[in-house]
């Protein structure tokens, strides 16, 4: 089960860490939109004379193009805010709770490789040297290669003794792991939970600056009598104030 739930948020980490890098990038990206169009905006190189009667419109154009800067600096603002919540809430603490599932997944291999393979390993010596006093006595060989076996025995003995309390610690170990990642098993829903509200902040946030600055875009779509295209049914025209 545990094994099934690392590989799990495993991915499920990795996911959230490519969505808040893609908010950051958005955020960059964003930014940089912006200032090119405060560049656009703040260009002083003066018109050809062919184009002077066009110098009010793009006198204007200009004035709105570095308005709208601003607003997708703020756009920038708020994505790489949101990029950076959820690193902190949802990528950091997933990663702490990947952290305590490697830890068990460490201590399981450790066990299984370590203590239990030497526990059974020296039982399976102890059982060879038991056998092999049997047939010694059966056998009534000297006393002095009697007495080695014997001496052998006790000192598996001994050793089976030790590695049976190790054994029995490294469970005590292993229990106690388990409780501990149980305990932090409801974790995994506040992670979601922040995951979600991020989600949602976020766009929500989003959605205001985008909305409060598509009615700025009119004045983008003038004409050269002020008429805008909304004269023409545009999509332009969905965009300007009425």
């Amino acid at each position: 089960l545990i094994r099934n739930i690392y590989n799990s948020f495993h991915k499920l980490r990795d996911r959230a860490e490519r969505m808040a890098a893609r908010a950051v990038d958005n955020a960059a990206d964003l930014l940089i939109f912006g200032k090119e169009l405060s560049a656009l905006g703040s260009d002083t190189t003066p018109l050809p004379s062919w184009a002077a009667l066009h110098s009010s419109t793009w006198g204007s154009l200009k004035q709105a193009l570095k308005g709208l800067s601003v607003e997708f600096t703020l756009l920038a603002d708020k994505a790489a805010r949101q990029g950076k919540q959820e690193e902190n809430d949802v990528v950091e603490k997933l990663n702490l709770f990947l952290d305590l599932l490697q830890s068990y997944k460490d201590l399981c291999e450790r066990h299984e490789k370590g203590v239990l393979h030497k526990h059974q390993r020296a039982l399976h010596k102890y059982s060879l040297t038991r056998r092999q006093m049997m047939s010694a006595t059966a056998q009534s060989r000297e006393p002095e290669a009697v007495q080695q076996l014997e001496s052998r025995i006790v000192e598996q003995e001994s050793a089976i003794q030790t590695m049976e309390l190790r054994n029995y610690f490294s469970l005590y170990c292993l229990h106690q792991e388990t409780q501990l990642v149980h305990v932090y098993l409801p974790l995994t829903s506040h992670i979601l939970g922040a995951f979600v509200n991020s989600q949602i902040q976020g766009h929500k946030e989003m959605s205001k600056v985008w909305n409060e600055l598509a009615p700025k875009l009119s004045c983008l779509f003038a004409g050269p009598h002020g008429a805008t295209a909304a004269t023409a049914g545009g999509p332009a025209g969905r965009l300007c104030p009425h």
